[in-house]
């Protein structure tokens, strides 16, 4: 049985991204971010960053879509870390 790489790299990509999911849809609920660590974030862009920046360098498609939805999900738990930390002082 051949399994096309990109695929698994989309199946674990897509894994990876969908981690902050779940965590944005709390924070949104819940209107909260005192759980979300901004030095994790900053790590989760920054790695996810090189990782989408090396996919670009060897045109390696699934890498790039799945680390770009991965730094775009961060940026996302660090706005909503703003926004709420803004609304509670």
């Amino acid at each position: 049985m051949n399994i096309n790489p990109e695929i698994i790299g989309f199946v674990a990509g897509g894994l990876s991204s969908a981690l902050f999911v779940p965590q944005i849809i709390k924070i949104f609920k819940e209107k909260s971010a005192e759980e979300i660590s901004v030095i994790t974030c900053i790590i989760g862009i920054v790695s996810s960053g090189l990782w989408l920046w090396f996919g670009i360098e060897i045109s390696h498609i699934s890498m790039i879509v799945t680390n770009s939805i991965s730094v775009f999900a961060t940026i996302i738990l660090i706005v909503l870390k703003l926004i709420y930390n803004k609304e509670k002082n």
